[in-house]
């Protein structure tokens, strides 16, 4: 975007990979929504080639919905990037969420009545149809990110939509801003967040052994599952399993 995360975020991954004799390509994505996105997009463009990181800009076209503008820029955004990263041969996408953004996260899954599968937050690693989605920041807080970028002389764009208080993410991080000389609370809710995600890696890996246990796909495209072995699981492993198998 531009912003000091995702800037940092290929700089450091350009640096890596530069040492490893790799290559990184930046995404960015446009979503046409503001007056000025695409010179932004250029911008960013700009700041990326002065670091030796190629750019290339996808913007999303067609009509925009009047309502949950948010989740349909995110569903945009990442099927844009999938498609990227396939047409360029790409495996690994990475993606800039950092400390902060995950005890927003928090919070936010918290108040929707999330479990605490939810509660984990963001995944350090998902697995998408075409691609890998990877999230290497996500224990670093964004001051260190900003710091980073300082030191290195290397400036970065403000999105103003990430001050816009019609968004539930804006009152929540301006929560956590207000708390902070009192109680810091972000870098505990992603200690927490932390804490969950290993308990939804350990449930993932039992699932897993219960479905390699009890499910046989077949070629014609249904799968057979042992009722004996599904009746021995607990109840809330029942129902995920089937949730894997239906893809519900």
């Amino acid at each position: 975007s531009g912003g000091s995360d995702s800037i940092a975020l290929a700089i450091l991954a350009h640096r890596w990979c530069r040492g490893c004799g790799g290559s990184v390509l930046a995404l960015t994505v446009d979503h046409a929504l503001r007056d000025g996105a695409a010179a932004e997009a250029a911008q960013a463009g700009r700041i990326l080639a002065r670091e030796g990181v190629a750019q290339h800009v996808l913007r999303w076209e067609g009509t925009k919905p009047a309502a949950g503008i948010q989740a349909a820029a995110r569903a945009a955004r990442y099927r844009l990037l999938e498609d990227a990263c396939a047409a360029a041969g790409i495996l690994h996408l990475l993606v800039a969420h950092h400390a902060d953004d995950q005890a927003e996260t928090l919070l936010l899954r918290l108040g929707h009545g999330s479990g605490p599968f939810g509660l984990a937050g963001m995944s350090a690693i998902r697995e998408r149809r075409r691609v890998r989605v990877l999230r290497p920041l996500l224990t670093v807080p964004r001051a260190r990110l900003r710091a980073t970028l300082e030191t290195s002389g290397i400036p970065w764009l403000e999105d103003p939509s990430n001050r816009n208080p019609a968004f539930a993410r804006t009152a929540v991080r301006d929560l956590l801003q207000a708390a902070a000389p009192h109680a810091p609370a972000g870098p505990a809710l992603a200690a927490s967040a932390r804490r969950l995600g290993r308990a939804r890696e350990a449930a993932e890996g039992a699932l897993a052994g219960l479905i390699a246990a009890a499910v046989t796909l077949r070629p014609e495209g249904y799968a057979l599952i042992d009722a004996g072995v599904l009746r021995a699981a607990p109840a809330d492993a029942r129902l995920r399993l089937l949730a894997a198998v239906t893809g519900s």
